[in-house]
């Protein structure tokens, strides 16, 4: 009987000799070292660009489905602005500041740039999601009810709306 407890233990300590602890335990700590690394991508800002057949224009920057900022461009003819032919550009360049300022340039995170070209006022409008206050922008007739969440435009909601009305969007 002592022989077998014997022959038990020399079996188990050669089949186990080869082995040192500290072997064991520097094994797994190399697997974990080399275990990969898994990095969340932080949102990356994606611009995406809408037009139709009359020339305007819609770029969108957003994170995800939210929208940062939003550009327009568009025309408007002289008659839209309430300009006739006897003005002066001068008395032009007046009408055209004074109508879009006071729909546009008093709300914060709006701006609005035009230029002279022929018969028409070339307009680009941009909005700044991340400082304007869209219920403001939603009175100003700016952004429809059905784009914005509780806290932010969608792009899903806003390019959708854009698609029905004719604009065709691809991401630049």
């Amino acid at each position: 009987m002592l022989m077998r407890v014997q022959y038990f233990l020399c079996a188990c300590l050669l089949l186990c000799g080869c082995t040192k602890v500290s072997d064991l335990t520097h094994q797994k700590s190399k697997s974990i070292e080399k275990a990969p690394v898994t990095v969340k991508k932080a949102n990356k800002i994606k611009v995406i660009d809408c037009k139709n057949d009359s020339s305007q224009q819609v770029t969108f920057e957003a994170k995800g489905d939210k929208i940062q900022k939003m550009t327009q461009k568009f025309a408007m003819s002289f008659s839209d602005l309430g300009i006739t032919e006897d003005m002066n550009s001068e008395q032009i360049q007046f009408k055209i500041n004074s109508s879009l300022d006071d729909k546009y340039n008093s709300i914060e995170g709006v701006h609005v740039s035009t230029e002279l070209n022929e018969q028409q006022v070339e307009v680009t409008l941009e909005m700044d999601f991340k400082t304007a206050n869209i219920d403001t922008m939603i009175e100003r007739g700016l952004l429809d009810k059905g784009e914005a969440q509780s806290d932010y435009v969608s792009l899903k909601k806003t390019q959708s709306a854009y698609k029905q009305e004719g604009f065709a969007c691809m991401i630049k």
